[in-house]
């Protein structure tokens, strides 16, 4: 068994390429184990045992590219990152009111109020044109032209 001090204790598994060690979950949550973990998945294999109300043992298990003195180095980076992520985690939870504030602000702001409502009326409303005011006069000239053509045809008919 290696040591690095007394609290950081791992073992390497020279047969499988495999390092083992144990992260206290009192310390450190749960989410937060999954979430540095999360960021060590392209270095090497991350396995994960124990009883989370106690103690995780996480495997770290050698890519290709990856020795020993460079896993262990690892493990260490991994103990750094525990740490940002908890510290992560608290900064989240202490924001959490003003995050909530400013989404529920945000959502608030976006839903359409009474005016914007009888924008929408009005605006639809000019577009149908129901007097024929948008008209050009020349058309309307035309029409009424074809109106009283057609019908003297059909006076003529009867």
């Amino acid at each position: 068994m290696n040591k690095i001090n007394n609290n950081f204790k791992f073992e390497f598994d020279k047969k499988i390429q495999q390092i083992e060690f144990k992260i206290n979950s009192k310390i450190y949550p749960l989410t937060t184990i999954y979430q540095a973990t999360y960021l060590f998945l392209d270095k090497v294999y991350v396995f994960l045992d124990g009883q989370p109300e106690k103690e995780i043992k996480a495997f770290f298990k050698l890519k290709e590219h990856v020795n020993k003195e460079q896993l262990e180095n690892l493990v260490g980076q991994f103990y750094n990152e525990l740490l940002n992520q908890v510290l992560r985690e608290k900064i989240s939870q202490a924001n959490d009111k003003i995050r909530e504030y400013i989404v529920s602000q945000a959502l608030y702001s976006a839903v359409p109020s009474e005016v914007d409502e009888l924008l929408k009326e009005v605006e639809d409303d000019w577009q149908k044109d129901p007097l024929g005011i948008a008209q050009p006069w020349q058309e309307k000239k035309q029409a009424a032209k074809k109106s009283k053509k057609s019908s003297k045809k059909v006076k003529s008919k009867k």
